[in-house]
């Protein structure tokens, strides 16, 4: 999702699922520990890879994996999965105001959905944010035309 582009509105689908590989490592050390930085990581990552052109740590790490592992780059058209990455900021920095405010309950419930999430992805190529996106993002530029 946030390493440099194939082109200006094309992404590395093999990048942005090795991303969320990580997603639920780190969203799963997050819950187990508690560590509220960890889940702030989370949440500048994703607002990077959401808001910015700026590489992401994680996809910079995936991106050295990709390459290590020589997996062919596959273009996907990147719009739908910055949308996503922005849900995924939304997830993550809710779930740091939850463990500041100890709710871990909730913390617990908004991370487990997180993890669902990316794992769908990252096993299934199953971007749920990104068909939000077809449903919701797309119908309103279209009704804007």
């Amino acid at each position: 999702m946030a390493q440099k582009s194939i082109s200006k509105n094309h992404v590395n689908e093999r990048i942005v699922r090795l991303v969320a590989a990580q997603v639920i490592l780190l969203t799963l050390i997050t819950l187990l520990t508690g560590w509220l930085w960890l889940a702030l990581f989370l949440a500048v990552d994703f607002a990077l890879r959401a808001f910015t052109r700026i590489p992401s740590p994680l996809a910079v790490i995936a991106k050295g994996l990709a390459k290590a592992f020589k997996l062919t780059p596959k273009p996907i058209f990147a719009p739908p999965k910055r949308f996503a990455a922005g849900l995924g900021f939304v997830f993550s920095l809710t779930i740091a105001l939850f463990l500041y405010l100890h709710f871990y309950v909730a913390a617990y419930v908004t991370g487990g959905i997180l993890i669902v999430c990316a794992t769908l992805e990252s096993v299934f190529n199953i971007c749920l944010g990104c068909y939000v996106y077809n449903w919701i993002v797309v119908p309103m530029i279209n009704m804007k035309k």
